[in-house]
């Protein structure tokens, strides 16, 4: 048997019951799997699905993987690919939540708890990469310790501190209907938030997101000529220029035309003649649905788009941030 690998993958937390169950059935899905041309195997389509070829591409039979926020939010598993991922994968899109379609072969082998002694400063660190998929090959003698341990030894309470967090950890999961919170969170912001209102709301939330990049709103008279209501600016290795973000804010729902694809492309030159490297170009529809306006994602200019589901987890994760809870 060749050399395994050591993985972390991280799944949408909305939906912790179902890709628990899902797992329990030998298989991991992912998401930014709600179109049939986000086939890894025959892809047409990115939208975010692109995201998910590198583990398409890298985990093999064997390899182990470690998945914060499973089966509980204060756990992490460890899982195992019972199969070469470009060999098992099937896509097969959830009929009741229209999404998540990619579908990796793997087995559930046990949990631990991030504050259990058996775990090392290494593996509590790499844990709190934000990123969705990377590998922890440096890390492997770190696991491999604690798939030797049995399961109790792994979710052993040893602190005051420990037991707090586990307690927490499972009354959040019991209680907490993540989903619930982001559609009410989103249905009180278009209640409170129109037009050019939105633009500020989201400057303050990007600014918690973001509180080391400069987020600031650039809308206005001059916005004729660049297009961009948000404006973020990143810093460079070099000190004779910027990288920046631009984001174009519409409060609009129902079909948009492609005007917003022209107004936000005006971005790349007027930027570049402010010294500012343009990374991204994003339009937020703030109630739009993204089922009656596939044609906008298939815009040739790079453009990216978040509708009003994105939109919701956007602001999730706004909120997420304001109140503490990461």
């Amino acid at each position: 048997m060749s050399k395994r690998n050591y993985w972390c993958y991280r799944i949408d937390t909305n939906r912790i019951k179902f890709f628990m169950g899902e797992l329990n059935n030998g298989r991991l899905r992912q998401g930014w799997g709600w179109d049939e041309r986000q086939d890894l195997r025959v892809f047409k389509m990115d939208e975010g699905a692109g995201r998910n070829r590198p583990m398409f591409k890298k985990v093999k039979k064997g390899d182990i993987l470690l998945i914060p926020r499973l089966p509980n939010w204060g756990q992490i598993a460890i899982v195992e690919a019972t199969e070469d991922w470009s060999k098992g994968y099937d896509f097969k899109i959830d009929e009741n939540l229209g999404d998540y379609g990619h579908i990796f072969p793997a087995k559930y082998i046990k949990r631990f708890t991030r504050n259990n002694e058996n775990v090392t400063g290494n593996l509590r660190s790499t844990l709190k990469n934000p990123s969705r998929f990377w590998s922890i090959n440096h890390y492997s003698d770190d696991v491999d310790f604690l798939l030797n341990i049995t399961q109790d030894g792994l979710v052993k309470r040893q602190d005051h501190h420990s037991r707090l967090a586990s307690i927490v950890g499972d009354v959040f999961n019991e209680v907490f209907n993540e989903q619930n919170f982001t559609n009410k969170l989103y249905d009180k912001f278009i209640e409170q938030f129109t037009r050019e209102e939105w633009e500020f709301a989201l400057v303050n939330g990007l600014q918690e997101v973001f509180p080391f990049y400069q987020v600031e709103r650039v809308g206005g008279k001059e916005e004729k000529n660049h297009g961009t209501d948000i404006l973020i600016k990143l810093p460079s290795l070099l000190s004779d220029y910027e990288y920046a973000i631009a984001i174009q804010v519409k409060d609009y729902h129902g079909t948009v035309g492609q005007s917003v694809i022209d107004q936000i492309n005006k971005a790349d030159s007027y930027w570049e003649s402010e010294n500012l490297k343009l990374i991204e170009k994003w339009v937020i529809i703030t109630k739009a649905s993204k089922d009656v306006n596939i044609d906008l994602l298939k815009n040739d200019s790079n453009v990216k788009i978040i509708f009003a589901g994105e939109l919701k987890e956007l602001l999730n994760r706004i909120a997420k941030n304001m109140i503490g809870m990461k």
